[in-house]
């Protein structure tokens, strides 16, 4: 099976960037890199380029999201299987 995972190594990107820094000086930049990650920005991206790659490949997302509209103040779940309800 293909692996679907983005890897980067911070220290390495922090050389690539400054191959001058002392090991110490680029350590302590990464680390700070790593400690105040947000991946918000990524998670976003990815969500546009969902949408954007599915309408291009007409693909249907609609009802796709796992959430059904909202029945009585209740949300239920929208998947072609439950584990609790096969």
């Amino acid at each position: 099976m293909k692996n679907y995972t983005i890897t980067i190594d911070i220290l390495e990107a922090v050389y690539d960037f400054y191959p001058g820094l002392s090991t110490e000086d680029a350590t302590q930049i990464a680390d700070c890199i790593m400690n105040k990650w947000d991946y918000t920005g990524e998670y976003n991206k990815i969500s546009d380029d969902i949408t954007w790659y599915a309408d291009s490949l007409d693909i249907k997302l609609e009802g796709k999201d796992g959430v059904e509209e909202e029945v009585d103040n209740i949300y239920e779940l929208n998947t072609p299987f439950s584990p609790l309800f096969p």
